[in-house]
Order: C-alpha cells, then sequence, then structure tokens
C-alpha cells in the first residue's frame, strides 16, 4: 500500500521509451529538466495533482500515468511481473476530484486489450505537486491493488501543432481488438486514420494546460467504437517520435487508445 505520508522526491525520471508487441502498444517515455517551483504555482488542487508520472504497481508492472486538471487520468500498465517491461497491456481510464493531497475517483475503468476485458472500480490516491502519485485501487468484485508513481519533467515540456504534425505508423487498441493502423496530422490538426478495417477521422489542438493535446475522433464502420465520435487526451514523446492518445464517450462506456510513431 503506498505510504501517505511519503517524503517529496525531487528527482527527474530518466527517460522510459515502450515497444509495439503483437497485442500491446508503444508507449510513450518520460524525463526531462528540472523546473523552479515557480512555473507551477499552488492553484486549485486538480491543478497541482496534474502531470505525467511513472512507476510500478504491486502486481510488478510497469504504469504511466496522466492527469488532465480536470479530474481524467489514464493510467497505462505492462504486463504483470515484469517491472521494467517496454509493452503495454492495458489501460485504466476515469474521473475524479481533488482536496487537499488527495485525488479520489469513484469511476475507474480497467481495460485490458490482452483479456480483452473491462473492469469497473474506484481510485483513491495521494500526490505532492511535482513529485509523486500514489494510488489504491479498489475493483467490483473485491480485487485490490496499488501503485507507486514519481512525477516526469516531460509534463513540462511546450507542446505544439507543427510538433506533431506528420505521418504515423501504429495500432488502434480497444477490447474488441488491436489492429494495425495508419495517421496523418496535417499542420492545422486535421487527423485522418486509416486501419485495418475501417478509417476514422477528427482533430488534435493544444490543451491548455501542460504537455498535453485535446483530441477528437469520429470511427467509421469496422473500426471500434464505429460510429461514434469519441474525444480525450493525447500525449507526444520527442525521443521516440511517437503520438499516444485515448479517447472515450462522455460516459467512458467506450474507449480506444491511439498509438503510432512517425514514419
Amino acid at each position: 500500500m503506498p505510504d501517505i505520508a511519503r517524503a517529496p522526491r525531487r528527482t527527474p525520471i530518466a527517460a522510459v521509451a515502450a515497444a509495439v508487441g503483437a497485442a500491446v502498444l508503444l508507449l510513450a517515455g518520460c524525463g526531462g529538466s528540472d523546473y523552479d517551483d515557480h512555473d507551477f504555482p499552488p492553484g486549485p488542487a486538480l491543478d497541482r495533482a496534474a502531470g505525467f508520472y511513472e512507476g510500478v504497481n504491486t502486481q510488478n508492472r510497469h504504469v504511466s500515468v496522466i492527469v488532465i486538471e480536470t479530474g481524467r487520468y489514464y493510467v497505462l500498465y505492462g504486463p504483470t511481473g515484469i517491472p521494467g517491461s517496454t509493452q503495454i497491456e492495458g489501460l485504466l481510464v476515469g474521473d475524479g476530484t481533488a482536496s487537499g493531497s488527495t485525488f479520489s475517483a469513484s469511476t475507474l475503468q480497467n481495460l485490458n486489450f490482452t483479456n480483452q476485458t473491462n473492469v469497473a472500480g474506484a481510485m483513491t490516491a495521494t500526490f505532492l505537486l511535482r513529485n509523486y502519485f500514489d494510488a489504491n485501487l479498489a475493483y467490483v468484485g473485491g480485487a485490490t491493488e496499488s501503485f507507486n508513481a514519481d512525477y516526469s519533467f516531460r509534463y513540462e515540456d511546450p507542446p505544439s501543432l507543427s510538433l506533431v504534425a506528420g505521418n504515423y505508423s501504429g495500432q488502434l487498441a480497444s477490447i474488441e481488438g488491436v489492429p494495425a493502423a495508419n495517421m496523418a496530422i496535417s499542420s492545422s490538426g486535421a487527423i485522418s486514420i486509416a486501419a485495418t478495417g475501417c478509417t476514422a477521422g477528427g482533430t488534435i489542438l493544444l490543451h491548455p494546460f501542460g504537455n498535453v493535446y485535446d483530441i477528437t475522433l469520429t470511427y467509421g464502420a469496422g473500426c471500434p467504437a464505429a460510429g461514434l465520435t469519441l474525444s480525450g487526451h493525447a500525449k507526444y514523446d520527442t525521443t521516440t517520435n511517437s503520438l499516444t492518445a485515448i479517447t472515450t464517450t462522455s460516459g467512458i462506456t467506450n474507449t480506444v487508445m491511439v498509438v503510432a510513431t512517425k514514419v
């Protein structure tokens, strides 16, 4: 279980990159340089919780956490028992609130792309501005787990549409499957995707807070979430030139991840 009185840690995380596998995804890395705390004033609790974090859970899975200042969060996780794995097996997604140094989320969906399962739950976490985000998870059915994750200064890199514009090769991922996909992003943020058996399109824009992008995609026939328009967030890794985007319906009843690397 996480230690809620854990002392601050000021060491930036080393760069971490993850590779695409047959049934798993490419994950953007983390790292960067230190900044003065005045760059990120205390502000509301959700603003202080926002960031990228990297860590390990109690199943010895690598976890990569994205917390948005709106309360939306994403936790990408790798195979069990391999904390240094470069593969991603699934995703946690939900919405939470924050007060003081506590983040609470009564909504959580755990999508495992390998097992093609979706399990609901809840999360309670403690955090410290630009230091850590540690969480306890409780699932419907009684299973529990936890993780400790350290802040990544990659969250403070400046985003730009010119940076993400280009042609990509990668995958779509949902509990329905993980088809191969090619993606193009224009300099204005228009997106077109051609995946195995489907096409999708939408837009990517700069998010107003942190190194995050806002993304909206409409999925065509044959795609996961066919006929639906999903919205969410993305991050771009400059070390691997890869984009990781998670899109959901408003009630998180359907989630599709797009992971691709520039070609």
